[in-house]
């Protein structure tokens, strides 16, 4: 089945569609979740009210853009209005430091898998991790991040520099070999998208 049959199937209210839907989109957009919220339990309500609302809303999806970068934005709102109530983030207003812009990493680290780099994340302040993702994994601009979360794109712009300052100098205490050899972490970290 096509997507454009499967969302017909959706918009005409057929369990079997969205049974389908289901089946098709679940593991990525509970990957999604998953980044969002703080333990598994968490992500499943997330994904489930993700799903609750893409059927509520299946009929306003005009066709325009990807049906699958429709359903992650839905994921990633459900994920931050359901970490939001469990786990209030709190943001600081503010201006990135010009000197932050460029973070630098060590050779020695341009390494590093995916799945180190997300645990290297998960020991950021929540603030942080929450932007860094957004605009690293997910791609949102900075504008789109600060409507989302409802800071100013200053705001989100300075905790993302914030973020990459942070997660250097967490793999620098880690690990001080090769320090005057240096790489632009953002390079790196955009390999992960």
């Amino acid at each position: 089945m096509t997507t454009e049959e499967l969302i017909a199937r959706c918009k005409s209210g057929d369990a079997q569609g969205q049974s389908c839907l289901v089946r098709t989109y679940a593991p990525r957009l509970m990957a999604i979740c998953r980044r969002y919220t703080k333990d598994p339990a968490s992500a499943q309500d997330a994904l489930q009210e993700t799903f609750i609302n893409v059927f509520k809303y299946i009929n306003s999806y005009s066709g325009k853009g990807s049906f699958e970068g429709w359903l992650k934005r839905i994921a990633v709102n459900c994920s931050l209005a359901f970490a939001k109530k469990v786990h209030p983030v709190y943001f600081v207003d503010e201006t990135p430091d010009s000197a932050l812009q460029m973070s630098e990493v060590p050779d020695a680290y341009s390494n590093l898998g995916k799945e180190e780099i997300m645990s290297l994340m998960k020991r950021l302040p929540e603030s942080l991790y929450v932007v860094f993702n957004l605009v690293v994994i997910e791609g949102y601009n900075h504008r789109e991040v600060g409507e989302m979360l409802g800071i100013t794109e200053g705001s989100s712009r300075g905790s993302l520099s914030r973020a990459r300052s942070k997660l250097i100098e967490i793999l620098q205490s880690e690990n001080s070999i090769g320090l005057d050899t240096k790489k632009n972490f953002s390079a790196k970290i955009s390999a992960l998208n």
